[in-house]
């Protein structure tokens, strides 16, 4: 075996810096990609605890679920029902924004998909959101309301 005089120490140097810049950003874009995974863990965590740490929005979510809410405007506005309704939309509304963003995949969501099915294609929040979409338009607001909650439930029976 000869060495080429051609090639010089620079060379065989600089071959090697260019090895260990192409390792140290292999592991930098690995370690990106974990921290990233972490995150997206962790903000399904807080959600998920979100979701389950007010009782009296589990209690209502279950009102729902078995069709026994009954919009009565003139009882529900103000009332704690709205708030724990808005509470349920909202937090779909989180999930539906953060899938449009792509900071969490549809995949990543789907423990959230029956809850959402079942809030938002129950009639009496079919009403509710019709009225609020009624109350937008009147505001000049073009936009549907929980626009991102409605998208989230499109997205999840894809």
């Amino acid at each position: 075996m000869e060495w080429n005089s051609q090639l010089g120490w620079e060379g065989v140097f600089t071959f090697l810096g260019f090895i260990a810049a192409v390792v140290s950003l292999i592991y930098a874009a690995r370690e990106v990609r974990r921290n990233t995974q972490a995150q997206r863990a962790g903000f399904l965590l807080d959600l998920t605890e979100r979701y389950f740490q007010d009782d009296d929005v589990r209690k209502f979510y279950y009102k729902i679920d078995y069709n026994e809410f009954v919009l009565d405007f003139d009882s529900f506005i103000g009332s704690d029902e709205e708030r724990w309704l808005d509470s349920l939309l909202y937090t779909f509304d989180v999930i539906g924004s953060m899938v449009r963003m792509r900071v969490v995949t549809i995949s990543e969501v789907k423990v959230f998909a029956f809850q959402a099915f079942r809030v938002l294609r129950n009639p009496e929040v079919e009403k509710y959101l019709a009225w609020l979409d009624n109350e937008y338009k009147r505001e000049g607001r073009t936009q549907r309301s929980h626009d991102d909650a409605r998208y989230l439930v499109e997205r999840l029976m894809n």
